[in-house]
């Protein structure tokens, strides 16, 4: 058994005080999808400001 991922997610609009940040369980894809480990990521600037 995998221990579980770090995320940090958004549940509702507003400042940064409503990003949390979390373990929730690692997907399981189904039959036709792929699970891929990301290593970096980043966020683009209309993700930012809709945030």
């Amino acid at each position: 058994m995998t221990e579980p991922m770090k995320a940090v997610r958004i549940h509702a609009y507003g400042d940064a005080e409503k990003l949390i940040f979390e373990q929730t369980d690692i997907p399981t894809p189904a039959h036709d999808e792929v699970l891929v480990k990301v290593k970096a990521a980043s966020v683009n600037p209309v993700d930012w400001k809709v945030r």
